[in-house]
């Protein structure tokens, strides 16, 4: 026997052990006969009304290893500035796959949407949500029309092949670690340190209460560290939809300054804005001021001219209808 040969046989045996280990076998039996679509829970913060609300909610989707939780701050701050949200946790753990097919996740958000949203709304999804807001855009036409803007929070580029090269010259990376090797075998976070070099900023206290806590939560997620995959094979078009490219200066995932060309291909009306002193996940001291600032501006601006001109088509409408009678 060969020496390649052998080698094929260990790998082909290897990727055997993983499918193993990360497909949940109990999810199968509703895959083969014909899932049906579920309702996503949703944490609801009604905006506080006065001068500043605005009728237009905002939808957020969490990426992998995170649940919808992880908007809690945020969603305090969108009530403050009269903004209804709404965390839709996208089943982490609960699916045959880990992190779920992309027609999987998009068939589960639709049916949510009409279930618990009236009227049009904006998307914010980051990182793995930041992923499936393009999906909808791209693949939904309910959503695309209902979707008066969308925010793409600290994400990636449907449908582009991961530039290695460029991603390993960076000063900082996640590919030369062994925990990037784990997270390819297992789908989860190995331990502390790495979490931290994935997520966080060098200089954020990973052992403060409240930081310890989340990083905590993030070891103890389900494996869906796969599911970026699914993603590389789309071929998407140029979406019209109003965007806000919203990266972190030391996302070491995702670095904005290498991928705002393919996202300007991608959302042709899209503004761009780099969160400084953040990593990834945004949660390092001074988000407030540096992510949630510019956020809140964008969506003012926004969220209040598809206010008006969706108020001026109902007029212009009306008025049709009563000159025809």
């Amino acid at each position: 026997m060969t020496a390649l040969r052998t080698a094929g046989i260990v790998y082909v045996a290897s990727l055997g052990v993983l499918v193993a280990y990360n497909v949940r076998w109990k999810y199968l039996w509703s895959a083969l006969v014909g899932r049906q679509p579920e309702t996503l829970p949703v944490t609801k913060v009604d905006g506080q009304e006065g001068s500043n609300s605005n009728p237009v909610p905002v939808i957020l989707l969490h990426g992998m290893w995170h649940d919808a939780s992880y908007y809690g701050r945020l969603q305090q701050l969108l009530s403050l500035n009269g903004y209804t949200s709404y965390a839709v946790s996208l089943l982490p753990g609960k699916r045959l796959l880990p992190g779920g097919s992309q027609k999987e996740l998009l068939t589960d958000l639709e049916h949510t949407l009409k279930q618990e949203v009236c009227g049009r709304y904006i998307l914010l999804g980051h990182s793995q949500g930041g992923l499936l807001t393009q999906s909808a855009l791209q693949n939904s036409k309910e959503i695309r029309e209902n979707a008066v803007a969308a925010v793409l929070l600290g994400t990636y580029p449907l449908g582009l092949t991961p530039p290695v090269g460029k991603l390993l010259k960076e000063p900082r990376n996640m590919y030369t670690d062994l925990g990037y090797a784990y997270i390819c075998g297992f789908g989860k976070l190995v331990n502390v340190r790495y979490a931290k070099h994935m997520f966080l900023m060098p200089t954020t206290d990973e052992k403060e209460p409240a930081m310890g806590k989340y990083i905590e939560g993030l070891l103890k997620a389900p494996s869906d560290g796969l599911i970026t995959m699914s993603h590389f094979p789309a071929t998407p078009k140029p979406v019209q939809t109003p965007a806000l490219v919203l990266g972190a200066s030391d996302d070491i995932i995702y670095p904005p300054h290498l991928l705002k060309d393919e996202f300007d291909a991608r959302f042709p009306n899209a503004t761009h804005v780099v969160a400084e002193g953040q990593a990834h996940c945004f949660v390092d001291p001074g988000w407030e001021k540096t992510m949630a600032e510019p956020l809140l501006e964008w969506l003012d601006k926004h969220a209040n001219l598809q206010e008006e001109s969706f108020s001026t088509v109902i007029q212009v409408e009306d008025d049709d209808d009563d000159a025809v009678g």
